[in-house]
C-alpha cells in the first residue's frame, strides 16, 4: 500500500495490486472505518478500483483540532486502520450476489454479431463464456448507479469500441476492454452492446436508489425473448 498527497487537501491510498475482489474489499473496509470515525474535517472519500482519494479540510484541522501536519495525521491514521484490519482474522464482507437476467444479441445486443467475428466464436460459445463467470463490482461511476464489473473471461477481452457513438438504452449490457457493465440510464456512447436486462439498477424515486454497490457479486442468467418482461426497452 502506497500513500501520497494530492495537493494540500487530499491524500491518495494506492493498493499497488491488480484489480481483484480482495483489493476492493480492503478499500471498502478502510472507507467504512473512516466513516465510522465521523471525523468532521474529512470532506469526501472517493474509492476507485485500486485507489482511494480522501479529501480533508486542512485549515479546520490546524485551527480547530490543533493538528500541525494534516497530511502526516491522515497518513498515520490510514496506516493504523490498515494495520488494525490486517490483524483481524477476517474482514466482514457487506456484499450481495445478484443473478441478472439477460437477452443476448439481436436488437438487444446489436454489436454481438461483429464481436463473434472478432472472437471467432459461435453465439452459444460466447454466451457460455460470458455467463459462466462470477463478476464483482470493482467501481461505480460514469452514470448514476453504473457498475464496472471485473472478472470477465480473458477470451472476451476486446481492444476496440464502436466506430461511432450511438444511443445506448438503459438496461444494455456492454463490454469495454477487460470489463463488462450495465447501463443505468439512456446515454450516447461507443460501447459494444451485447445484450439487455430488464432489471432496474437505478431508481431515483427509491430511498436506496442503486441496486448494486461496490463489492457486490454479479452473475448473468441467459434468457430467451419470451422468458422475461422487456419493460420499456427502447430500440
Amino acid at each position: 500500500m502506497k500513500i501520497y498527497s494530492q495537493g494540500d487537501k487530499a491524500i491518495i491510498i494506492s493498493m499497488e495490486k491488480d484489480v481483484s475482489k480482495n483489493v476492493t474489499r480492503d478499500l471498502i473496509a478502510l472507507r467504512s472505518h473512516l466513516l465510522n470515525k465521523d471525523l468532521p474535517f474529512i470532506t469526501e472519500i472517493v474509492p476507485t478500483e485500486s485507489d482511494m482519494m480522501i479529501t480533508y479540510n486542512a485549515r479546520d484541522m490546524i485551527k480547530h483540532h490543533h493538528i500541525t501536519s494534516p497530511f502526516q495525521y491522515m497518513k498515520d491514521l490510514i496506516h493504523s486502520i490498515y494495520q488494525e484490519l490486517r490483524n483481524q482474522d477476517t474482514v466482514k464482507e457487506d456484499s450481495t450476489t445478484y443473478n441478472i437476467p439477460i437477452i443476448y444479441g439481436d436488437e438487444f445486443g446489436p454489436d454481438l454479431e461483429q464481436l463473434l467475428d472478432y472472437y471467432q466464436l459461435t453465439k452459444e460459445a460466447f454466451i457460455q463464456l460470458h455467463s459462466e463467470t462470477s463478476y464483482f463490482v470493482s467501481m461505480m461511476g460514469y452514470l448514476p448507479g453504473f457498475p464496472y464489473l471485473t472478472g470477465m473471461n480473458d477470451k472476451l477481452y476486446v481492444n476496440h469500441t464502436c466506430d461511432e457513438k450511438k444511443l445506448v438504452p438503459a438496461g444494455s449490457v456492454i463490454i469495454e476492454g477487460k470489463k463488462c457493465g450495465i447501463v443505468t440510464t439512456d446515454t450516447y456512447n461507443d460501447w459494444l452492446v451485447i445484450g439487455y436486462t430488464p432489471l432496474e439498477l437505478f431508481s431515483p424515486d427509491k430511498e436506496e436508489f442503486n441496486l448494486l454497490k461496490l463489492g457486490d457479486s454479479v452473475t448473468f442468467k441467459p434468457q430467451g425473448r419470451k422468458d422475461i418482461e422487456l419493460g420499456d426497452y427502447k430500440s
